[in-house]
């Protein structure tokens, strides 16, 4: 069944859709006719972990009409939150990180301005529709959130100030291999092309930040970003 991400409330009978961009989708993409089925979610307060069934009563111009059928819990989600603080590096890899790791269950990026980032700046309304584009794919409860770009000091210091376990990957790390994460909140930080620079690792080991390998081999920021995540997620 089709997912939509809708910013409205749900947990009603009748349900008037008049987003531009899914009415493109369901009547010029789908072709959906009365009757036919789809899914909406959103993130807002009670209605947060739900997927609802709705169905097709009319579609015309300037609006949708549904009737919910179903009000159903989504129990795909993770059991633990993983926030992602990830240097930024170039547009379309950055992309991919976020697309990937909201297909994988991370729960919150924040872009780093590190020494070494290929990029200082990001376009926000772009990458929360890839954000929300992946979470309906994959079936999640919510979507993901992204904050704002941060410095790396002020990275290092949100973290440090969350309580939550802090890892982050190191080439210069050979002995302590990641592996799924005990704790139920983890913050990660993931270096741009090139790793971190020697004062930044200085930096988040002082903060008791843990320095973690990913393997012998090397990878590109975008594939380290998921692999660690993935592996404390699931590991």
């Amino acid at each position: 069944m089709h997912r939509f991400y809708l910013n409205e409330k749900l947990d009603t009978n009748i349900l008037v859709v008049k987003d531009k961009a899914i009415l493109h989708q369901l009547k010029n993409v789908l072709r959906l006719r009365k009757g036919d089925l789809i899914s909406f979610f959103n993130n807002e307060g009670a209605e947060s972990g739900f997927d609802f069934s709705a169905e097709l009563k009319n579609i015309e111009r300037a609006s949708a009409n549904f009737l919910i059928k179903e009000k159903k819990e989504n129990t795909r989600e993770p059991n633990k939150k993983i926030i992602l603080y990830q240097s930024l590096v170039k547009k379309e890899r950055f992309e991919q990180i976020l697309q990937h790791g909201a297909e994988i269950g991370i729960s919150e990026f924040f872009p780093v301005v590190s020494r070494r980032a290929g990029k200082k700046s990001l376009q926000q309304d772009r990458c929360e529709k890839i954000l929300r584009e992946a979470s309906e794919q994959s079936g999640r409860a919510i979507v993901p959130k992204l904050g704002q770009v941060l410095d790396f000091k002020k990275a290092v210091q949100k973290a440090q100030d969350s309580g939550f376990k802090t890892y982050f990957a190191c080439t210069e790390e050979k002995d302590r291999r990641i592996y799924g994460a005990g704790d139920r909140y983890v913050n990660l930080f993931i270096g741009p092309e090139g790793g971190w620079d020697a004062s930044e690792i200085f930096a988040m080991q002082r903060a008791g930040f843990i320095p973690i390998s990913l393997g012998k081999l090397t990878f590109r920021a975008e594939t380290a970003a998921i692999v660690a995540s993935y592996t404390l997620l699931w590991g």
